[in-house]
């Protein structure tokens, strides 16, 4: 299929693109506060339907995409948008636009529906080789806004009306916090092997559900590294730029340079790390 050339210059307005992240992540916030009060109370809390086996969608997700995509497009008209809930992202391999945007607009929906805080809106802007040149993260209910803008630049964190520069946090394997993915039904024998040795070996280990969480937490230094055995390009696309620009490794699982096309995917807090997670997977099974 032949696709459209961008009009989009490269020069993009990346505080129109946080205004539109902070409506959306503002709308859902105060949505998830009034789901999780109807639970206390035992009132349905409405709208889900199950788009694929164990995967929910809700209202709130239609919703958050609805303005992201609505924000872009006031800006940018020949914006080519990708997200989750299009339904278009077997384009996307295809696709050799000079810039596009890739949206999550509700990780962790699962955890958004259930009134777990692990939930947020992840946005990146792709190259025409979809490699990840800037990610924005909104994860509302933990008060974490991260971006990254490219160009080499830093990672960093809003702090009231200004943003901080944030590093990870380097740590040896055994004193690391990692994160893992969920649902094992999908992933086979091969990821339970993996995370059975990772869970000897590491400190402790966590799944939250959600894929930008865990790299907002990896590049603002609470944990130390993310698996993914079988992931997304949308879960990934926003925390790759964020992850390197916090000083943190991404890379697949024999340690090389990814896009975001790649399945098998490892973030970590430092390269010491990243070398003992990508032998733990290795040698081990």
């Amino acid at each position: 299929m032949e696709t459209q050339i961008s009009k989009i210059t490269t020069v993009i307005n990346y505080d129109r693109v946080v205004e539109i992240i902070q409506e959306a992540g503002i709308i859902l916030l105060d949505r998830f506060n009034k789901r999780n009060s109807r639970h206390l109370e035992g009132i349905d809390t409405g709208y889900v339907k199950e788009k694929a086996e164990k995967e929910l969608v809700i209202r709130e997700d239609m919703i958050s995409q609805e303005i992201v995509i609505k924000g872009i497009k006031e800006s940018y008209p020949d914006a080519i948008i990708y997200s989750e809930e299009l339904n278009n992202m077997h384009l996307l391999e295809q696709d050799e636009n000079e810039i596009k945007f890739i949206l999550d607009p509700l990780d962790g929906t699962h955890n958004f529906y259930f009134g777990m805080p692990y939930w947020g809106i992840g946005l990146a802007v792709l190259n025409k080789y979809n490699e990840s040149i800037s990610g924005f993260i909104y994860l509302p209910a933990l008060n974490i806004f991260i971006k990254n803008e490219g160009n080499n630049s830093s990672t960093l964190l809003k702090n009231g009306n200004d943003w901080i520069k944030c590093n990870t946090t380097a740590r040896p394997l055994e004193k690391s916090i990692i994160c893992y993915d969920n649902q094992f039904y999908k992933l086979g024998n091969t990821a339970i092997k993996i995370y059975d040795i990772l869970a000897h070996d590491v400190f402790t280990s966590r799944i939250t559900g959600s894929a930008i969480t865990d790299a907002a937490l990896i590049a603002t230094g609470r944990i130390n590294g993310r698996i993914w055995n079988k992931t997304q390009p949308y879960d990934i696309a926003p925390g790759i730029p964020i992850v390197q620009g916090a000083g943190g490794v991404v890379s697949d699982f024999q340690g090389n340079t990814i896009s975001i096309l790649n399945k098998s995917v490892i973030m970590s807090s430092d390269e010491m790390l990243h070398e003992r997670l990508i032998q733990e997977i290795n040698i081990n099974t």
